[in-house]
């Protein structure tokens, strides 16, 4: 914006007739750049909200999934929302409670994911010892992703065998 200021000015103090056309041309230039980059602004504002309804969408999938195992399902994250303690599922069956993670990405989740499941489990297991204090826990990060990042794989190996409740990673494909 400055460089049109300029060239305003020096158009206006030379009266260059040729300077002019020019200047033309790139103000011309620099309002479809504005435009396109009010469009690409506008669009990636779209993807957040998709993001949002897809992650959503397969966490009803991955509820039902586990209800037609004869799960009982609280749909933590769609009642808590934000505050849902990164904990999205909580599933029962008999003596069995499944903490849920669910994630619908494109690209496999990475190392820093897992972790924060972990801790956010163990947070919630420390909060509720008394009502689980009956339970046999499990940790499952589920996603539709069928690849699996390399540091996953190494941290999950190497938490399970330090770790009595073992986090289990999990490959469900939402079918459309």
């Amino acid at each position: 914006m400055k460089s049109l200021i300029t060239k305003l000015k020096s158009f206006f103090d030379t009266k260059e007739e040729t300077k002019k056309d020019e200047i033309i041309e790139q103000v011309k230039k620099i309002r479809e750049e504005k435009e396109l980059n009010e469009f690409k602004e506008e669009e990636n504002q779209k993807p957040k909200e998709n993001r949002y309804q897809k992650g959503r969408k397969y966490e009803l999938y991955i509820k039902n999934f586990f209800e037609k195992k004869e799960y009982k399902v609280y749909p933590k994250g769609y009642i808590e929302k934000r505050k849902d303690s990164g904990i999205d599922l909580i599933a029962y069956k008999n003596n069995e409670m499944a903490l849920i993670q669910c994630k619908n990405w494109t690209n496999p989740p990475k190392q820093k994911e897992l972790k924060v499941f972990v801790i956010n489990c163990d947070l919630y297991i420390n909060q509720n010892k008394d009502k689980i204090k009956d339970k046999t826990i499990r940790k499952l990060f589920i996603t539709s992703n069928s690849k699996q990042d390399y540091g996953v794989k190494c941290f999950l190996e190497e938490y399970n065998k330090q770790n009595d409740i073992k986090i289990e990673y999990i490959i469900i494909n939402m079918e459309d």
